[in-house]
């Protein structure tokens, strides 16, 4: 898993780039269209919710990749 993360340590970090960046700009789109207000106390509930959603769907996709090549090494391997 160690050799894993770090030969995909730029895509992690463009994921949760990602995330962040999707998830401020759910929250602009809301504030700006009255959805709700501009404080902390209506932002900071929606803005965890869609990191934490866009992190749990990218952390899948990586566990898949992850199982994916283990299977594929395993099948590579001698005897398997």
């Amino acid at each position: 898993m160690d050799k894993f993360v770090q030969a995909r340590q730029n895509d992690i970090t463009g994921l949760v780039n990602k995330a962040l960046n999707r998830a401020g700009e759910i929250v602009q789109q809301k504030v700006a269209a009255g959805e709700i207000n501009p404080s902390m106390q209506d932002v900071l509930p929606l803005l965890l919710y869609e990191v934490l959603v866009t992190n749990t769907v990218a952390t899948l996709r990586l566990v898949a990749e992850m199982i994916n090549e283990e299977s594929d090494s395993a099948g590579s391997r001698p005897g398997h």
